[in-house]
């Protein structure tokens, strides 16, 4: 399949460009840039390398990929960018490659980031996650597969948002969001499961159910976290969303947003 080069693009020869990738007036294509076939890229877009782009993937007018962390201390020329297959990067969005040697900034397949959305240093999202308009992300942030982050939101660095979380904006997250889980306000309140996105995961209603009652068991009815992961698995088959919830409140650091199921 032919690739379709407008002659004012900038390539660079360091860099590789699969079968049939279109590429628009204006855009640059920095040494060191992996791009899969297929690939679509608009009209002054940027991307730096080191970065590896997926097949498939659509990178809009003005979006830019791999430029270097905005890190104060930041000393030599830091580390890379992956970016999964299909994945959409719309217009003005922006992901800056690792602030180390050997760190990678990675946005999972099939993921969707919406104009002037932005993807700091470090930060780890994984498949099928959707950061809408204006979303912005803090160095070091991890998003769990098929997350929903709402307009208008920032996160702090080194927060975790959990798999399946639906994070509804304008909002400011300080702490960690619970898998899972549909999560409102500023600050921000869990108000209940995500039930909608967990019927499209293919979760059934009686896994729902669990996951309602371990949320209950965390919220009302335990003093601690220890406790309430302690009664979780004495209380519950712990099949993969049970484990999900329990191994992220066991890595949690920075605290978890509570509320209601």
């Amino acid at each position: 399949m032919v690739s379709e080069i407008h002659p004012s693009t900038s390539i660079d020869s360091g860099a590789y460009v699969g079968e049939g990738v279109s590429v628009g007036p204006g855009a640059v294509i920095g040494a060191d840039v992996r791009m899969g076939d297929g690939c679509q890229v608009g009209a002054n877009a940027v991307i730096e390398g080191p970065a590896e782009i997926g097949p498939g993937c659509r990178i809009f007018p003005g979006a830019i990929i791999g430029t270097e962390a905005q890190y104060t201390a930041l000393e030599g020329e830091g580390g890379r960018v992956e970016v999964g297959a299909n994945t959409v990067v719309r217009e003005g969005a922006t992901i800056n490659r690792s602030f180390k040697e050997g760190g990678v900034t990675r946005v999972g397949e099939e993921c969707y980031l919406m104009m002037q959305a932005h993807v700091a240093h470090d930060c780890l999202l994984g498949d099928r996650v959707i950061l809408t308009n204006s979303t912005a992300l803090s160095g070091h942030i991890e998003i769990g597969s098929d997350a929903f982050i709402a307009g208008f939101t920032a996160i702090h660095q080194f927060v975790r948002i959990g798999d399946g979380v639906i994070l509804i904006g304008p909002t400011a997250v300080r702490k960690d969001v619970l898998p899972y889980t549909k999560t409102d306000g500023n600050p921000p309140e869990v108000r209940g499961l995500n039930t909608i996105g967990l019927r499209r995961m293919g979760v059934t209603a009686e896994i729902r159910g669990h996951l309602k009652r371990a949320y209950r068991i965390l919220f009302q009815e335990s003093k601690t976290v220890e406790e309430a992961i302690g009664k979780i698995e004495a209380e519950l088959p712990v099949g993969r969303e049970i484990k999900t919830v329990v191994d992220f409140l066991k890595v949690s650091e920075r605290g978890v947003y509570r509320g209601g199921v």
